[in-house]
């Protein structure tokens, strides 16, 4: 049971692990392209899509496609990021209760 509950969290780890970072190359490249065009905005456009649709995709309509990607992925590398802890917070946890 050990053995495999150790197994599963390595493979589930390492698994997201790449996936968060494939997603953190692709936002940082598609975040280089933005700075490089002036497209800036902070956190809380990020978050509210509403804002973002006013502030910033009015501003840059050409840009949209680009700017909905990299928010995409960011959103994305955020999840699998929350994903990973929860996963190894919870598989630490089952390890830690079954040692004895």
């Amino acid at each position: 049971m050990q053995d495999t509950l150790i197994t599963i969290t390595i493979v589930t780890f390492g698994f997201l692990l790449v996936a968060n970072v494939f997603f953190r190359i692709k936002t940082f490249r598609t975040f280089k392209k933005l700075a490089e065009e002036g497209v800036m905005f902070g956190k809380e456009h990020v978050l509210n899509k509403a804002l973002l649709e006013r502030d910033i995709i009015a501003k840059h309509p050409d840009k949209k496609k680009l700017i909905m990607s990299h928010i995409n992925s960011m959103k994305l590398s955020m999840r699998i990021s929350t994903l990973c802890m929860v996963v190894l917070t919870i598989c630490g946890g089952v390890l830690m209760y079954y040692r004895i």
